[in-house]
């Protein structure tokens, strides 16, 4: 059974068709309601097939001027883009967590500084790569995921269910209301050992991206540094003025 979505598959084979010459560079898509109809399927389907192949810089979408085809080479096999909660709860289901290491650690300044916590304090560090199951590709990040130690007992879990957040793990094993998250993101370049972890150069093009999870009342439970290839993640934010 094909564990892709069909949305997935359709952009393959859009992505195919446009390898091949089927589509050539430069050259307009069919418009959707054709597209659809020739390849069965609905336009919502079509439209997020249409958006992965943008990730991917394949093709460049215009209101009123169609969908032009840009390049014949995808940037990255694989893009996520998240831009709500429940993006992120789906993104941890589509690309499971696979652990690479834990130990108890005790925060230098350094670390204490990237996550806005006390130098000295103790946490459960979880290093794990994401790992988009589907369709097989490069892996789509690095996480260091640190733990408050009253809570280490969560790696159990962590180990047994990886394609839930930590914070679900968290909330139903030791009834937390993990009610804040701040999040941070930073432009970087990858360093040897990740390049190598997530099957890339050294050098290339990455985002870092920090979030602290804070139960209610304030108290930091969960802090996580992920760092992504540029070419295949994304975070959208709106600003809207009340």
């Amino acid at each position: 059974m094909d564990r892709q979505p069909l949305y997935a598959r359709i952009a393959d084979r859009l992505a195919q068709d446009i390898a091949s010459g089927r589509y050539a560079v430069g050259t307009v898509l069919p418009k959707e309601p054709d597209l659809a109809a020739q390849l069965q399927v609905s336009r919502a389907t079509l439209r997020a097939a249409l958006s992965s192949l943008e990730r991917r810089k394949l093709v460049s979408r215009r209101k009123n001027a169609g969908t032009r085809v840009e390049s014949d080479r995808p940037l990255a096999s694989y893009g996520a883009q998240l831009s709500t909660l429940p993006d992120l709860v789906q993104w941890a289901r589509q690309c499971a967590r696979a652990v690479q290491a834990s130990r108890a650690v005790e925060l230098d300044a350094a670390q204490a500084r990237e996550l806005g916590c006390p130098i000295g304090s103790r946490w459960l560090l979880v290093q794990s790569l994401r790992l988009d199951a589907a369709s097989g590709e490069a892996p789509v990040s690095w996480t260091d995921a640190y733990v408050a130690e009253p809570y280490a007992a969560v790696l159990d879990a962590i180990e047994r269910e990886p394609s839930r957040l930590i914070t679900d793990l968290l909330e139903q094993y030791f009834a937390l209301d993990v009610a804040t998250v701040e999040q941070e993101v930073l432009g970087w370049k990858l360093g040897t050992v990740h390049a190598r972890a997530l099957d890339a150069q050294p050098g290339e093009a990455a985002l870092k991206v920090v979030r602290r999870y804070l139960a209610r009342g304030g108290e930091p439970v969960l802090a996580t540094v992920s760092i992504h290839p540029a070419a295949r993640f994304s975070i959208k934010t709106t600003l809207s003025r009340h």
